[in-house]
C-alpha cells in the first residue's frame, strides 16, 4: 500500500509539473525575453531623448535672426506668390513694373508642372518663375544686383532683353529664375 500510494503521488507530481508547472515556466521564460527587448527598446528611447535634447540646446543657442536668415535663404515650403511679391517688392525700389508673372515646379522626372508641391527624389524642391520686367536699363541692373545680394537663392536660366521700340522708353528684360525650398521629409 505504501509503494501504491508513493506511486500515485510521484503521477501526480508529475502531472501537475507537466500541465502547470512547465506551462507557467515557459511563460515567464517568455515574458523575461519579452522584458530584455523592452529594455533594449527603453535604452533606445532615453537615447534618442538625450540627442533631442542636445539638438534643441544647440537650436536655442541659434540666434532668432539666424533663423530667420536661414528660412529665407532656403524657405521650408512653396511659397510662390510670396516669391512674386519679394521679387515684385525688389523691382519696385528701382521703379521697375513687372508685367507677367508665372510659376511652376518640377516633378520627380525634372518634367516642368504647374502647382506641382511634391517632389519625392530630393531634399528640396526647384521653383522656376518665369517674369517680363519693364523699365530702365540702368534700374535693371541694380535690380539684379539685389537679387544676387538676396539672401533667397535664386539662379537665373534664361534671360532676354527688348530694347524700346518708337515711343517706349523702357527695355522689357524677361527673366526664368530657379529658386528653392526645403521638403519635409519626417
Amino acid at each position: 500500500m505504501k509503494n501504491i500510494i508513493s506511486i500515485i503521488v510521484t503521477i501526480i507530481s508529475l502531472a501537475a509539473f507537466v500541465l502547470i508547472v512547465q506551462p507557467q515556466y515557459a511563460a515567464i521564460k517568455d515574458m523575461q525575453v519579452r522584458g530584455g527587448q523592452l529594455e533594449g527598446v527603453l535604452d533606445n528611447a532615453r537615447k534618442l531623448q538625450s540627442l533631442r535634447d542636445s539638438l534643441l540646446e544647440k537650436r536655442n543657442e541659434i540666434a532668432n535672426s539666424d533663423i530667420r536668415r536661414l528660412e529665407k535663404l532656403i524657405p521650408e515650403s512653396a511659397d510662390n506668390v510670396k516669391l512674386i511679391l519679394e521679387f515684385e517688392q525688389i523691382a519696385d525700389r528701382y521703379g521697375l513694373s513687372i508685367q507677367a508673372a508665372s510659376t511652376t515646379k518640377e516633378d520627380e522626372s525634372g518634367e516642368q508642372q504647374a502647382q506641382n508641391f511634391d517632389i519625392e527624389s530630393k531634399d528640396y524642391g526647384i521653383i522656376t518663375l518665369d517674369f517680363t520686367i519693364n523699365g530702365g536699363y540702368a534700374e535693371f541692373i541694380s535690380f539684379l544686383k539685389d537679387v544676387e545680394k538676396n539672401l533667397r537663392i535664386t539662379d537665373i536660366r534664361e534671360f532676354s532683353i527688348t530694347p524700346p521700340t518708337g515711343l517706349e522708353a523702357d527695355y522689357s528684360f524677361n527673366l526664368t529664375i530657379d529658386t528653392y525650398w526645403l521638403k519635409d521629409n519626417i
